[in-house]
């Protein structure tokens, strides 16, 4: 088949915490992360998921804790890599004018939504080619598939990486969550690391990553998930976060990868 999932299952054998690895030993090797870089971000996210009540997990870790936990795709431990969990999320969306009709004068507002599907240089795939995100997309073949999920939001709201407050990404793994950080625009190729380590991404940071706790403390409910980041979002966005709130928040972003190598982006935005 040309499902580049089943092939990775299947033939490969690299099911998800093997596949994870690989993507972390990239960073590793490509930009000089660390062991402790992955950790930091599951210490960041349990930190923020502490004060989640709608979190599964709500447990804070420190940097040895995470490492000292069972290996399971070398370098990731497990409490780098997200449980397989169950779960439900809704949205009630309007027009603005019912919206102001219900007593919402300043609503939430879903700027932009992209769904990016790849396209793959054979009918069938090639085993060096299994990779979902080497593939090229269609309708922006200058970026990578992943690249181009957030590319897609950005140009249809009219906004860029510089406009955001807080970002709700998928951390399947620890280190995938560096990934999304250049993914999405927050800064360049192989400086995620320096944004985690600067603090930036943690909530009283410049733009606070994940600040629901992201799958660290949710685990993976694959119906839910997508839906349940435009939810912490909207939250935010309407200052109703409690304890995990990004200050003056009005401008956020989704992003979230599928099998078969779909992705997509939302973003949200309040006021002017």
């Amino acid at each position: 088949g040309t499902d580049p999932d089943w092939l990775r299952f299947r033939l490969l054998g690299a099911t998800n915490p093997t596949y994870f690895a690989l993507y972390a030993r990239r960073r590793m090797d490509e930009y000089g992360a660390t062991e402790d870089d992955f950790a930091r971000v599951k210490v960041k996210n349990a930190r923020h998921g502490l004060e989640n009540p709608n979190a599964r997990y709500r447990k804070a870790f420190s940097v040895d804790e995470v490492l000292e936990s069972p290996v399971v795709a070398d370098p990731l431990h497990l409490l780098e890599i997200c449980a397989t969990s169950d779960g439900g999320a809704a949205l009630v969306v309007s027009s603005l004018e019912y919206a102001r009709r219900h007593g919402h004068d300043d609503p939430v507002r879903v700027a932009a939504v992209s769904t990016v599907t790849p396209t793959y240089p054979n009918t069938i795939i090639d085993m060096p080619d299994f990779a979902t995100d080497s593939a090229a997309v269609e309708a922006a073949p200058a970026l990578t598939f992943k690249d181009s999920i957030a590319a897609a939001a950005y140009e249809e709201a009219g906004l860029g990486p510089d406009d955001l407050d807080l970002a709700e990404v998928y951390d399947l793994s620890s280190a995938l969550e560096l990934d999304w950080y250049e993914h999405i625009g927050l800064c360049k190729q192989g400086e995620a690391e320096r944004l985690l380590r600067d603090g930036d991404t943690t909530l009283g940071g410049r733009i606070p990553v994940n600040p629901s706790g992201g799958l660290a403390c949710f685990g993976e409910a694959v119906p839910a998930l997508a839906l349940a980041q435009v939810c912490e979002l909207t939250w935010q966005l309407r200052g109703q976060a409690g304890a995990r709130q990004v200050d003056g928040a009005r401008v956020g972003i989704t992003a979230n990868p599928g099998l078969v190598g779909d992705g997509s982006s939302v973003i949200c935005t309040r006021g002017s």
